[in-house]
C-alpha cells in the first residue's frame, strides 16, 4: 500500500527582510550573517497574516496543482508550532478556510523544525493501513510571531512561509512516501525551545553539534532500512537551518554538494515549512524531475529529528 505526489504548492509572504535591512536595526552585518548561517534573505508576513493565511494559500495553490478541490481531500495534517490560537487546530481552519463542505478530518502536528517529517510519517501510516485515499500535508509557520530583534543570535535566522503536499494511494510501495523514521529525546528539550513570554531560546553551539550528527544519523538509518546507498538517492533536501548545518551532513553522508538542494540563502529558517517550501521550490524550478528518489532529513526543538523517502 503506497501512495503518489499528485499535487504541490507554496506561499511566500510578500515583504523580504535583507541582511542590510538587519544591518539598521541591530548590531550585525551582512558578513557576519552570511558568515555563519548561509543567508541572504527570509519573507516576513504582514502584521495582519497569520498561519492559517499562509497555510491556506499554499494548501490552494496545491490543489489548482493536482486539478482538485479541498473536497477530494480525505484528510488534512499541518505540520505547525506558531498557530495563534491555541484551538482549533490550523488544519481545521484551512478546510474552513477553503469551503470543505464534507466532513473530514483534520489535525495538526508538533514538531518544531521536524514537524513535516512527522506529518509525512502519520501520512505513510494511514495510507498502510489502507484507511485514506488522498492526503493533504501542509507546513506553514510564522516565525516572526517569536523574534526578539534585540537578539541577533536568534532574530536573523528566521522566516515565514508555507507549502503544501498532497498524496494519492497506490498500490506501488516505490513511489510516494516510500519510509519515514521519526524520534525525540525530551531530556534535551532546554537545548532550544518556546519561552513563555514567546520568545526563541537557543543554545547555538549544541544546538549545532546536535544537527550536525542526529541529521545524517537519521539520513543514514533510512537508507540502510531501505537497503539503498547514497549513490541511489538523486537529491537530498535538509532542514533549511543554517548553510553550515547542511554542508557538515552532506560531508558525513558522502553527499556531493552538487545534489543537495538548498533554499536557506533565499528562506531562512522557516522551521515546520521548510522542506515542503524547499521541495516545492525544487518542483517549480525544475531542479527534480518525476521519478527521482528524495532523502528528506530534518532537526528540531524537543529535540526531535527524522528522515523519509520520497519518489516523485
Amino acid at each position: 500500500m503506497g501512495s503518489r505526489l499528485i499535487g504541490y504548492g507554496s506561499y511566500l509572504p510578500e515583504k523580504i527582510m535583507t541582511n542590510q535591512d538587519f544591518e539598521k536595526i541591530m548590531d550585525t552585518t551582512d558578513e557576519w550573517i552570511v558568515q555563519r548561517t548561509g543567508m541572504h534573505n527570509r519573507h516576513f508576513a504582514a502584521d495582519n497574516e497569520t498561519v492559517v493565511d499562509l497555510a491556506a494559500a499554499a494548501a490552494a495553490r496545491a490543489l489548482e496543482n493536482a486539478g482538485l478541490t479541498i473536497d477530494d481531500i480525505d484528510m488534512v495534517v499541518c505540520a505547525t508550532t506558531s498557530s495563534e490560537l491555541d484551538f482549533p487546530s490550523v488544519g481545521v481552519q484551512v478546510l474552513g478556510r477553503l469551503g470543505a463542505s464534507r466532513s473530514q478530518p483534520a489535525f495538526d502536528v508538533r514538531g518544531a523544525c521536524t514537524g513535516y517529517i512527522y506529518a509525512l510519517h502519520c501520512a505513510r501510516a494511514f495510507f498502510a493501513a489502507g484507511m485514506h485515499h488522498r492526503i493533504m500535508l501542509i507546513g506553514a509557520e510564522k516565525m516572526t510571531r517569536f523574534l526578539d530583534f534585540n537578539d541577533r543570535s536568534t532574530a536573523v535566522l528566521f522566516g515565514d512561509g508555507a507549502g503544501a503536499l498532497i498524496f494519492e494511494h497506490s498500490s506501488s510501495g516505490y513511489s510516494g512516501i516510500i519510509d519515514t523514521v521519526v524520534m525525540a529525546d525530551g531530556r534535551e528539550f532546554d537545548m532550544l525551545h518556546g519561552t513563555p513570554d514567546h520568545k526563541i531560546s537557543m543554545n547555538g553551539p549544541e544546538t549545532y553539534k546536535k544537527a550536525v550528527t542526529l541529521m545524517p544519523e537519521a539520513a543514514s538509518y533510512i537508507m540502510e532500512h531501505a537497503g539503498i546507498t547514497a549513490d541511489n538517492v538523486d537529491w537530498i533536501i535538509p532542514h533549511q537551518a543554517n548553510l553550515r548545518i547542511i554542508q557538515s551532513g552532506a560531508q558525513r553522508l558522502g553527499f556531493p554538494l552538487e545534489k543537495i538542494v538548498v533554499t536557506v540563502d533565499r528562506h531562512a529558517n522557516t522551521s515546520g515549512a521548510s522542506g515542503v517550501l524547499a521541495l516545492s521550490y525544487a518542483l517549480d524550478n525544475g531542479i527534480i524531475k518525476k521519478g527521482q528518489l528524495i532523502l528528506y532529513p530534518a532537526f528540531g526543538s524537543g529535540l526531535t529529528w527524522g528522515a523519509a523517502l520520497i519518489r516523485i
